[in-house]
């Protein structure tokens, strides 16, 4: 019977752990990004800026080229689905969180690719 009455306190306590988990991530701001490209392609370098938007977050890059991309939270993770300027270069990127959102390095590839390349963003 006492083991009842503690459920609605652990339950309590792990919605705030998790809000408090929840609330120490900050994606948003501008990055440094470097990447190289699927297959080991050639490097690139430039500017991402992330923004949130509701449950999820807007991120655009400035690398030679402009993208744009919606991209969600899950733990650790933040996956985004992006088209380029053109919009006929479409692609997914998954990064993995570090340090609160102050370091993310990720793997992505274009639509229908085999092959990935890598991303590494350092916040400004």
């Amino acid at each position: 019977m006492k083991a009842k009455r503690f459920r609605p306190a652990l339950a309590a306590i792990l919605l705030l752990a998790a809000a408090v988990t929840a609330g120490a991530l900050d994606l948003e701001g501008t990055y440094a990004v470097r990447g190289t490209n699927p297959g080991s392609q050639g490097e690139y370098r430039g500017e991402v800026v992330i923004t949130g938007s509701g449950d999820t977050y807007r991120v655009v890059w400035s690398v030679g080229t402009a993208y744009v991309g919606t991209g969600v939270v899950l733990d650790d993770v933040l996956a985004v689905a992006y088209v380029d300027e053109t919009q006929t270069a479409v692609g997914i990127v998954a990064y993995r969180i570090f340090k609160g959102g102050d370091r993310l390095e990720g793997i992505w590839c274009p639509l229908g690719s085999s092959i990935l390349g890598t991303e590494t963003m350092e916040k400004e």
